[in-house]
């Protein structure tokens, strides 16, 4: 686009400017820019603009659906927090596999959260260099994350409600940390999600992202217990785009005769970028809220 206005050359010189120049360059441009437009202008944008419509979730209900996953997420001792609505700069890009254009980027060094889980990761790390300790640190969430990509499904929009856990901690060796968190964030979801619908229609997939046959057996056995009610089925597949690390973790509901992935998580290696340190581990999950709560409303 900009070589076709004839400004091949504009791009690089923007990106010579220092965070704060090009801040104050953006500030002055969107000033003069928001002077120029008019209410009848202002309410044309507005609804032609995904980002800007309201969901279509029954407020009460939804915040009623919210608080029950904070409720049970708080009997595992993970600790909920209201985050921002916004992050710093490359919250997503610079740690995982997310490309920035995904992003909704904003002014000021910031970007508007579209993962919680990686928020988590930098207040794990930022918490960790002010304990003196190695304690285990578990959060949990509920937020409105906005995404850049347009989706053909309309049930799909640009900002969604979102229930998030993280926990993190160092190693312990022989694969004792991440089974009891791997675990324990399962057990969480499956509470989650069998006190949403019939445990029949829901069912647990695992992926195994490495050849590490220690960890394999040692799950095996430990997922025998997990539960009777729901099918378990264990998978290797490598994993092409190396964001989540070890094992992976879906939980699926049957409805209408199709599969719809409620819940995701797995360890990723986010703090350890951030320490640096390769003995640190963080587990993250997510279940999709909103989608739920319009499943039961039918409007998937």
């Amino acid at each position: 686009m900009l070589e076709k206005e004839g400004y091949t050359y504009l791009l690089n010189e923007l990106q010579k400017f220092s965070g704060s120049e090009l801040n104050t360059v953006l500030l002055e441009l969107f000033r003069k820019r928001a002077k120029k437009i008019t209410p009848a202008e202002l309410l044309k944008h507005f609804e032609k603009n995904r980002f800007a419509a309201p969901s279509s979730v029954d407020t009460i209900t939804f915040k009623e659906f919210e608080i029950r996953c904070l409720k049970l997420a708080e009997q595992k001792n993970f600790t909920s927090i209201t985050l921002s609505p916004l992050t710093s700069f490359g919250a997503c890009s610079a740690i995982g596999f997310v490309d920035q254009n995904n992003i909704v980027s904003a002014l000021r060094g910031t970007e508007v959260v579209a993962d919680a889980t990686n928020v988590f990761a930098l207040l794990i790390v930022q918490g960790l260099k002010r304990r003196k300790n190695n304690s285990v640190v578990k959060y949990s969430t509920t937020h409105r994350h906005v995404r850049g990509q347009a989706l053909s499904n309309p049930a799909f929009t640009a900002h969604f409600g979102v229930f998030c856990l993280a926990t993190g901690g160092m190693d312990t060796g022989n694969f004792s940390f991440e089974l009891e968190h791997l675990l324990e964030h399962m057990h969480l979801h499956f509470s989650l999600l069998s006190n949403e619908f019939k445990e029949d229609k829901l069912s647990i997939k695992i992926f195994l992202k490495d050849d590490n046959e220690t960890f394999h057996q040692k799950l095996k056995r430990r997922i025998i217990d997990f539960s009777n009610s729901v099918e378990i089925k264990i998978e290797r597949e490598p994993n092409p785009n190396n964001y989540y690390k070890l094992v992976q973790f879906k939980f699926y509901l049957l409805y209408k005769g199709e599969e719809i992935n409620l819940s995701d998580g797995g360890f990723v290696d986010w703090t350890q970028k951030l320490i640096p340190n390769r003995k640190h581990r963080l587990i993250i999950s997510g279940t999709g809220s909103e989608l739920i709560h319009k499943i039961k409303k039918g409007e998937l």
